[in-house]
């Protein structure tokens, strides 16, 4: 796969974004509708409405399809917006998300999984806007890419979960902590709002026009102004816009828009990765030129534009997002580097393997918009009659040598290259140390030992290499203008990644020095990983593909006949020429080194450096010199060249004879790679101007030649040092020939020659054993006399075509310089073909059994071919053949064989790296002798079957009974291990100490008198006795199978996983995926029969696949005479061997030739995530099953728009094995028109009924005889194991009071639940549940489970669909079968819940009276299910001090399911419809302020979910927001509680006033009633009875005043003026008094009689 993705990166495929919105939280919106509208290219998709809560639930599952190339995809951009739905006006934005798909790809398994995205401010709108919208909060979601390529994976589990967790509703908290599962990784530094700055200075194009350039990133797209008709447009302009760093948008990309024909046109682009950008630090660019090229077809260079990328990081809490732009001055570059005119030269000197009927060729260079003079000459053929057709040509150019030049204005950084150079320097080094560690290997195969000592002395020398490199300061590039961000960014991060890795080679040297012996080899294997990941790291890090101070590229055209044949695009930066001060560092670049060119066909687009598309190799030289510098390059290559003038060069000496020997020892084809399936295939080698073919190899996958070419005087120009240091390569084609049809070019490929010096040829051979003594001295030295052996080892040559590899050659191939003697010349020049390859070389050949259980053929979809005749087949591997005998009758689409088992020696190499491969061909009998192949299949892995530690003694045929003898006892002793081709694929248990063996009687005595001298085996499960409260013990009786499904999904949230009810396995993908059973394949491997390949322009080819084969392979070692054999072939030996079977295998191969009828029970559980394909709503889906010709349909019970649907539904056919072997399972969506199939699985049943561990029936964990985990296999656990112990041939077990021993291993009882069963079935099970730690057997059984299908479609192949969960049982039909479980889903159950408020405390203020003072008229309602279904209680009037009392009950009724811990909705959705919901079982209660004129306004909410609630305070003063591990509580179970509630007030009251107490906090009671305890006990809403409520204690003030007058002049009026009103009564009496004793003083006085 990674291969094909390698490849056909390029190429269109199907992709599905998969997305789920779990919920939100924290978004600071508590009233009005919200939802969540999701955009990605032009599609919209909408959640439905959730009302008045901050952190609405949604749980909805969207999917939006794209036909496209990843590149595409990559740049597309999704959009989540959270939006608040407004009747009046446009839809408010509270917050947006945007996740650009290039973060989600890189993630493992390409998707994140339910991680918290932060939701930003709306892009472009002012914050201002609304002060109402403060905070923005968080979505959940889970988001995957799904590719055609890559394996369909789940989007169900995050990457660290076991199989325990996959559960689409987890409950498990952790996913609930915001900050541990934020989408941004801010492990590196924490989040800062950043402002970037983008400018564009100038440009240059090659195209005259009207140029803009258009910047867009996450939904901002900046622009620079038109510079009109012009090559050389001058912008001056910035775009800035605000983002936070690190984000899940990166990409930044560039368009460069062109005005044309009336119309803005693209034409040319750029992507830039902030992170690529940002080394750790924050992002910085530039400035630097960005290099364009035309995006359709990449050859052409269209311009480029000075730019720069600044960021600042902004102290601000909340930036604005707006984008804006200005213009700025312009930038003086001289700052930052100064430009060189450079001299480009590219020397050609001969070309080879040269693809084209033309004579004569074309030859020159480009570098961006400047292009060499061209160089022409003739093509010759190579001599020699050649079996298939010629077409590869070749050239030699003539001394002296003229060159393509040109001169190139470029800037000169040369000085920035040197730390590159240096790392370059460093992977070069490391892969040549490490392909001579292979070497060594191949030279010492099984001296570990030698090998960790080398292996020592390489990871020393590489690390002296690091030391040396630091210490010259590689790093500390001393630039003479100034050093941008970028540059110095870059140095810092080098300079730490280089101060690491000492300590990282220095601890493999220490793996490797305290290792112990019997790991050496795993060690070694490990050692040699790490530094390939090293070297790997290493050489990204070089980056030559870096973006700053980049160079165009360099390309070298060859064309013929007028026709562009080949390009070859260079990094021009490597052949530059170094500054004279460097020279002294000695460092190398390639410049002016002779090199193998490959020219690729210019309509080639695969990404894969082997496609097979190579249209010529040219050797030449290239170099780039400062002109200026132009002599003391020549004087450094004075050695080697001389130029005679410029452009005109001469080679010191002028050629070298060579001798060149190839060798060429077998291949292996993939089978369909052509049309044929079998082929004659030969190998052509094509060097210089010669080519040579091996003989044909006769009808087979694996040909084996073992040939030697030779081409004997080889005339190269210039000395053998140039070869030396970089190794021409030598071409490599592989044909088929058949009479019929024209020939047949499978593939081509390329060897590097290894270049011996006369000087080292001598002390170069293999056989000096300088041996083992040399290299315990000194290691290194040894190593490097490795380095130049003559002949070299041989090592399989990739041979692709059309972007596939089609077959692998082994070979090898060396040049040897030879001295001029007087009689060279006469030799004969034509090349040489010789059969035998050295022996140092030759792989050393072994004898080996190979077994064939020929199966048959199952899934046979081909009609036409299958009518005629009788068929049989042929397993090949090396020089063996083992035929099937003839088919029988085909019954359905399964074809048995009549002898089914064959076998015979083989020979192969000792390093398994030379095995070829087993071949599987479909042979059609057709007459009495003729015979015609219909298709082919390669078996990889061959290693796989070999039968370690074991080995069989071959002995001539005597006496029929000594040879039976010896062969059924070596069968014997195989048999038992045969499980070991697995050994890889298992997971081991590794347990402290080994199983333990009762050896003698005593020990048993022992057991009989109770006493137990050695220890369980299952030790480790065996767990102390618990004794389970009371409380705990619920009643079996409400216990179904859902309780035992859900009981195993929920692991960890304990409140919901108990250890007093069963649990069964939940597997996350199919169980023939699962290793730990060997993929269901220990009885046969199944292998895919191809006939042919389809290939696609742009994409991988397809194989066409016709039927699956299955065998069964075992191959083991054998001592047989070797006799002499001259070939290597060992085809001394007979071949077959008398066919013996042990008397266990003939019976299974019996059984393989029966029919076997089957009762076949299908337990389809539920879907999850199934991909909606109505274009409103979700799915509603139901199953179909076909097996046989027959078809069950359950679509009257279809599950209506559900994403997840619980099906629970039992299906029962009838099989008859091997003809109905495949059962399809087929999901489709109902509809009222035409039902869509959503997707399918199809599941082996034979590879269930056959296979050795036990998928019939799965075992339970505990065994039950009844209830809802009784036991439902045929078999009890005790006849079980009697049963497989009889068949293995071992004695049965032995029970001694509470322990039972089986092949001398001991158990104890596992069982923690059902002490009260029958002990020796408990035992018997926990030997089954343990049984891979027994000896004879050491392999699992397969447990009581519940699988998870992907779904797919056949029009999107790999793609998936959605997954169904489910399991099967298989029994036999002629026998009583037991009741099938029952897995109706539970109906959820109908609750009543009852909620007093009793009193509020904390609550903010809303209002003033007309005296100014602050109060609220405070009332609360609350809802569940519905919200237009909400409860109110009555208002609090007037309250003074933030505190209400109500004593008021609400009752909710809800429908709930405990199993799945949500509460279910149903709704009508149209006349007939109804659709059901499921939400959290969440009480939503929102306390308010009653205003008459105006509207009411929010004050405060809590929102309780009743089965995950956290525990209440006992009194108002505790009361304080809950911290994040307050423990937790299930109404459900518990049933009442009362206690203080903190509440959330609203963020942005209207009467801001600093209160004395500012936590708000609610008094409830809460209660949970079931249906039948509601009936019983009834109670009334409000304070109405039944059990009414006593009316609350409230102040006199407290009560409506519009409806009482007199009450509130008493209350409200009264007090607040009656002391005015008494002072006012009180003055006027007193003015009063005064007025009346005034005025009445003037009479009374006149009244007085005078005297």
């Amino acid at each position: 796969m990674s291969y094909i993705e390698e490849c056909f990166a390029g190429a269109a495929q199907e992709f599905l974004i998969c997305i789920t919105i779990h919920k939100a939280a924290h978004v600071g919106v508590s009233t009005g509708e919200l939802y969540v509208r999701v955009s990605l290219d032009k599609m919209n998709k909408s959640t439905k409405t959730q009302p008045n809560t901050e952190n609405p639930f949604f749980n909805e599952y969207f999917v939006f399809e794209f036909h496209c190339t990843l590149t595409e995809l990559m740049r597309l951009t999704i959009l989540f917006e959270l939006k608040k739905h407004m009747i009046y006006k446009k839809n408010l934005v509270v917050g947006e998300l945007l996740v650009d798909l290039h973060s989600v790809w890189n993630q493992p398994n390409h998707g994140y999984f339910k991680k918290w995205g932060r939701l930003e401010a709306p892009i472009g709108e002012n914050q201002s806007m609304d002060p109402t919208l403060e905070a923005h909060g968080y979505l959940q979601l889970d988001l995957a890419i799904v590719s055609q390529h890559s394996s369909p994976v789940s989007s169900l589990r995050s990457e660290e979960q076991d199989t325990h967790h996959l559960n689409k509703w987890t409950v498990d908290r952790d996913y609930d902590d915001i900050e541990k599962n934020l989408l941004t990784n801010v492990t590196s530094f924490t989040p800062s709002n950043i402002r970037y700055f983008i400018t564009f200075f100038r440009g240059y194009f090659i195209r005259q026009g009207n140029y803009i350039i258009q910047v867009s990133f996450a939904g901002y797209n900046g622009k620079t102004p038109m510079a009109k008709n012009t090559t050389t447009p001058v912008w001056n302009h910035e775009v800035n816009f605000a983002w936070v760093y690190p984000s899940v948008a990166q990409r930044l990309l560039i368009l460069v828009l062109s005005h044309e024909h009336l119309q803005w046109k693209c034409v040319a682009e750029f992507e830039v990765s902030l992170e690529e950008v940002a080394f750790k630090a924050i992002p910085s660019l530039g400035p630097t030129y960005l290099h364009f090229y035309d995006p359709l077809n990449p050859m052409i260079y269209v311009g480029r534009v000075l730019m720069e990328i600044r960021s600042e990081t902004l102290h601000e809490p909340q930036p604005s997002h707006k984008l804006s732009s200005k213009t700025v001055s312009g930038l003086d570059e001289s700052r930052f580097w100064h430009d060189e005119v450079y001299l480009v030269e590219f020397l050609p000197l001969m070309g080879h393997h040269i693809q084209t009927p033309a004579t004569s060729y074309k030859i020159y260079a480009k570098l961006a918009e400047q292009c060499s003079n061209a160089l022409e000459g003739q093509l010759r053929t190579p001599n020699g009659r050649f079996r298939t057709n010629m077409h590869s040509k070749s050239f030699r150019r003539e001394v002296p040598y003229r060159s393509c030049t040109f001169r190139a204005r470029l800037p000169d950084n040369r000085a920035k290259y040197e730390s590159d150079f240096f790392m370059l320097d460093i992977t070069n080094y490391m892969r040549s140390e490490l392909e001579i560690f292979k070497v060594f290997q191949l030279k010492h195969p099984l001296q570990d030992e030698d090998q960790a000592k080398c292996l020592k002395a390489i990871v020393g020398n590489i690390l002296t290499k690091v030391k040396e490199g630091l210490e010259a300061h590689r790093f500390d590039h001393e630039v003479h203008p100034q050093r941008t961000t970028w540059d110095i960014n870059r140095q810092l991060y080098l300079l730490d990644y280089f101060a690491k890795l000492p300590n990282e080679l220095g601890l493999l040297r220490q793996k490797l020095r305290s290792c112990f012996l019997e790991h050496l080899d795993a060690t070694i294997v490990d050692v040699v990983n790490e530094l390939h990941r090293l070297m790997a790291e290493i050489g990204a890090l070089s980056g030559m593909a870096r973006l700053q101070d980049e160079w165009p590229e360099l390309v070298l055209y060859l064309s013929a006949g007028g026709k562009d044949l080949g390009v070859c695009r260079l990094n021009a930066k490597l052949f530059v020429h170094l500054a004279k001060q460097q020279s002294n560092t000695q460092q190398d670049t390639l410049c002016f080194r002779l090199k193998s060119f490959i020219f690729k066909s210019t309509s080639c687009t695969h990404t894969c450096p082997n496609c097979g598309c190579t249209t010529a190799i040219v050797i030449g030289c290239l170099a780039i010199v400062v002109e200026r510098e132009r002599q003391h390059f020549l004087n450094i290559i004075n050695n080697d060249w001389t130029c005679l003038e410029p452009m005109v060069w001469q080679p010191t000496p002028a050629q070298t004879h060579f001798l060149c020997h190839v060798y060429i020892h077998q291949a292996k084809v993939r089978p369909g790679g052509e049309k044929k399936n079998i082929c004659d295939s030969h190998v052509r080698v094509l060097f210089a101007e010669q080519a040579a073919e091996t003989y044909t190899s006769p009808g087979t996958l694996s040909p084996i030649w073992n040939a030697v070419i030779t081409f004997n005087s080889l005339m190269l120009p210039g000395s053998v040092n140039l070869y030396i240091r970089n190794p021409p390569l030598i071409c490599v084609e592989f044909y088929n020939t058949e009479r019929i049809l024209s020939d047949d070019l499978v593939g081509i490929g390329n060897v590097a020659l290894s270049v011996i010096s006369e000087d080292r040829a001598t002390d170069s051979s293999w056989d000096d054993t300088g041996g083992f003594g040399s290299c315990l001295r000194n290691p290194a030295q040894n190593l490097q006399r490795l380095k130049y052996l003559t002949p070299p080892p041989l090592k399989w040559v990739p041979v692709a075509r059309k972007g596939t590899v089609q077959a692998e050659v082994l070979m090898s191939a060396e040049l040897i310089e030879m001295s001029m003697e007087p009689g060279i010349l006469e030799l004969k020049k034509d090349p040489v073909m010789a059969t035998g390859i050295p022996v140092a070389i030759r792989p050393n050949m072994q004898n080996f059994i190979l077994e064939v259980f020929f199966v048959g053929l199952r899934n046979y979809s081909k009609t036409s071919m299958s009518s005629a005749g009788k068929r049989k087949i042929r397993v090949m591997m090396g020089d063996l053949v083992l035929s099937s005998g003839p088919s029988t009758a085909r019954v359905r689409n399964s074809i048995n064989f009549l002898v089914a088992y064959n076998s015979g020696v083989v020979s192969l190499p000792e390093q398994q790296e030379y095995w070829p491969a087993i071949i599987a061909t479909d042979v059609l009998l057709s007459g009495f002798s003729s015979e015609s192949t219909l298709g082919a299949a390669l078996i990889p892995n061959s290693s796989n079957f070999l039968q370690r530690d074991k080995t069989i003694k071959c002995v001539p045929k005597t006496e029929g009974t000594s040879g039976d003898a010896s062969i059924k006892v070596g069968e014997d002793e195989r048999e038992e291990e045969e499980d070991e081709d697995w050994d890889e694929l298992e997971w081991e248990e590794v347990d402290e100490s080994p199983p333990t063996r009762i050896s003698s009687w005593w020990m048993r005595f022992f057991f009989a008198m109770g006493l137990r001298p050695a220890p369980y085996a299952n030790r480790q499960t065996l767990r102390n006795d618990r004794v389970f409260e009371d409380k705990d013990l619920v009643e079996e009786r409400e216990f179904t199978w859902w309780t035992k499904f859900y009981n195993s999904m929920y692991w960890t949230a304990a409140e919901i996983s108990h250890e007093n009810k069963h649990r069964l396995v939940i597997f996350p993908d199919e169980l023939e995926k699962q290793a730990q059973f060997g993929y269901l394949q220990d009885w046969a491997v199944p292998v895919q029969l191809v006939h042919g390949v389809k290939f696609k322009k742009q994409a991988p080819p397809r194989e066409d696949v016709y039927a699956t084969l299955k065998l069964q392979l075992k191959l083991t070692p054998c001592q047989c005479p070797v006799l002499p054999d001259p070939g290597g072939g060992g085809d001394g030996l007979p071949h077959h061997f008398p066919n013996t079977i042990s008397p266990r295998n003939q019976a299974a191969i019996h059984a393989l030739g029966e029919t076997v009828k089957l009762i076949v029970r299908i337990y389809i559980v539920q879907g999850v995530q199934m991909r909606p394909r109505d274009m409103r709503g979700d799915s509603d889906s139901y199953v179909k099953i076909f097996l046989g010709g027959k078809t069950m349909s359950d679509r009257a019970h279809y599950s209506p728009n559900q994403s997840n649907p619980v099906f629970g539904r039992f299906f029962e056919l009838e099989a008859s094995l091997p003809g109905d072997n495949m059962l399809q399972i087929v999901v489709y969506d109902h509809d009222k028109f035409k039902d869509e199939v959503i997707g399918q699985t199809t599941i082996d049943l034979e590879d269930r009924w056959r296979t050795r561990h036990r998928a019939t029936v799965g075992l339970a964990n505990e065994y039950t005889r009844s209830g809802y985990n009784h036991w439902h296999d045929l078999m009890l656990p005790s006849e079980i194991l009697v049963d497989l112990c009889q068949k293995r041939g071992i004695q049965p077990p032995y029970y001694y009071g509470n322990v039972i021993e089986v092949d001398g291993v001991l158990f104890g009882d596992e069982t923690v639940i059902s002490k009260d069963e029958e002990l020796q079935e408990r035992l018997s099970l926990a030997v089954l549940k343990n049984f891979d730690k027994l000896p004879s057997f050491g392999y699992k059984l397969i447990p009581e489970h519940v699988e998870t299908r992907s779904l797919c479609r056949d029009d999107y192949p790999n793609v998936e669909q959605g997954k169904l969960q489910l399991w099967i049982e298989l029994f036999e039909s002629n026998i009583y079968v037991p009741q099938p479980i029952d897995i109706t889903p539970v109906p959820p159950s109908e609750f009543e819940v009852r909620v007093v408020v009793k009193n509020l405390k904390g609550i903010q203020f809303a209002d003033k009276n007309i005296f100014g003072k602050l109060m609220s008229d405070i009332y609360v309602i609350g809802w569940c299910e519905d919200e237009d279904k909400r409860q109110s209680t009555d208002i609090h009037y007037r309250s003074f001090v933030g505190e209400a009392s109500f004593n008021w009950r609400m009752v909710f009724g809800m429908k709930y399911s405990p199993n799945e811990d949500l509460m279910v909705i149903r709704r009508k959705a149209g006349l007939l419809e109804e659709i059901e919901f499921k939400r959290p079982p969440v009480i939503y209660l929102q306390v308010w302020d009653k205003d008459v004129i105006t509207r009411d306004e929010y004050l405060a909410a809590v929102e309780l979910n009743l089965s995950n609630m956290p525990m209440p305070y006992p009194s108002a003063h505790l009361c304080k927001p809950y911290p994040p591990k307050r423990k937790r509580i299930n109404l459900f179970k518990r049933k009442v509680i009362q206690g203080w509630f903190p509440l959330q007030s609203n963020p942005n009251p209207l009467m801001k006033v600093a209160s004395k107490d500012q936590n708000a906090r609610m008094q409830l009671q809460i209660e949970v009633c079931t249906e039948v305890e509601a009936a019983n006990r009834p109670a009334g809403r409000g304070q109405d009875p039944p059990m009414a409520l006593e009316a609350p204690y409230r102040p006199d003030t407290s009560f409506n005043p519009l409806t009482h007058p007199c009450k509130s002049f008493q209350h409200i009026l009264w007090p607040a003026i009656r002391k005015y009103v008494l002072w006012t009564v009180f003055v006027l009496i007193i003015i009063l008094g005064l007025v009346l004793f005034f005025s009445n003083l003037p009479s009374k006085l006149m009244g007085i009689p005078l005297e």
